[in-house]
C-alpha cells in the first residue's frame, strides 16, 4: 500500500497503515481509511478526525475552511 498526504490550509488528510487502524474500527474492505490532522495543534489533539473514508475527510476540511473564510469576510 502506498501511503497519501493531502494539505489542505492547516490540515492534513494522511492514508492510515492498515497496521494503525484500532481494533473494531470500520471494515478495511471499504477502501483506504484517513486522518485529518490540524497542522496547527500538537499531540493527540492534532487528530480531528480518525479513520474516516476519504470522501468525509475531505469534505470536512472544505467545509472548516469555507466557514473560516466567511467569518473573516464580516
Amino acid at each position: 500500500m502506498g501511503s497519501f498526504r493531502l494539505v489542505l490550509d492547516e490540515f492534513e488528510v494522511v492514508e492510515v497503515a492498515a497496521a494503525a487502524v484500532p481494533e473494531g474500527a470500520a471494515d478495511l474492505c471499504e477502501g483506504p481509511r484517513f486522518d485529518v490532522i490540524d497542522r496547527l495543534l500538537e499531540g493527540d489533539d492534532r487528530y480531528i478526525l480518525r479513520d474516516e473514508a476519504f470522501q468525509p475527510a475531505v469534505d470536512f476540511c472544505i467545509a472548516w475552511l469555507d466557514e473560516k473564510a466567511k467569518s473573516k469576510k464580516h
